[in-house]
């Protein structure tokens, strides 16, 4: 395991302690307010918070590694979800109780119950990209254009030999086929760097946009 991957690994499980811990005091809108700036700063540096900061997504690494060790599967996300009007809608409606909660700091606004813990068994039960992509309210400021994208993983395709490895293990999906050359939608990447791990051609690249 390499310097970065090891940071990310306790930067990972430190979200999702603290993410915990705040639940349990009672104070996660300190949280939330936490998830939300890194959301907005991910116009200037990418989706960092994913790859780094984010408690479900280390939630959904630990799961994940327990279900290959044990070759269990999960289930495909369903379409219906996946239709635009309907993620947007749960997307925006998460992401005004996200804003609401923080306000609450400031104003007598009480909402208590800790409505995210629906990501836990969203994870638990579907493929990882039903949450990451389609209902995640930080995943919905994430997904505006980035002036920059920091730590991205890009595909070599003089290196890479198609074996499409990648593909499938790409939690996201976020791996296609265009114009015969493989490319990573900087869009759907979640900086899981799964694809950097199980490339045995060494043709995932760790590099910046604009590099």
């Amino acid at each position: 395991m390499n310097i970065r991957m090891t940071i990310q690994t306790l930067t990972l499980f430190a979200s999702l302690f603290t993410f915990i811990f705040f639940i349990r005091i009672r104070q996660e809108d300190i949280f939330l307010l936490f998830m939300l700036s890194f959301s907005v700063a991910s116009v200037m540096f990418g989706k960092l918070f994913c790859g780094y900061f984010c408690p479900f997504h280390a939630f959904d690494k630990s799961w994940g590694y327990i279900l290959d060790k044990y070759n269990i599967k999960k289930i495909n996300s369903p379409r219906i979800l996946k239709k635009k009007l309907l993620y947007y809608s749960i997307s925006l409606i998460l992401l005004a109780l996200v804003m609401l909660r923080v306000l609450s700091t400031l104003f007598p606004i009480k909402i208590q119950i800790p409505f995210l813990i629906l990501a836990f068994p969203i994870l638990v039960i579907f493929t990882s990209d039903l949450w990451h992509n389609y209902m995640c309210p930080f995943g919905f400021i994430m997904n505006l254009p980035s002036f920059r994208r920091i730590l991205m993983p890009n595909i070599n395709n003089l290196k890479c030999k198609y074996c499409n490895i990648c593909v499938n293990i790409c939690p996201t999906k976020a791996i296609d086929l265009n114009n015969n050359e493989l490319m990573i939608n900087e869009t759907d990447c979640i900086l899981c760097y799964q694809c950097e791990k199980v490339c045995n051609f060494d043709s995932i690249e760790i590099k910046t946009k604009g590099d």
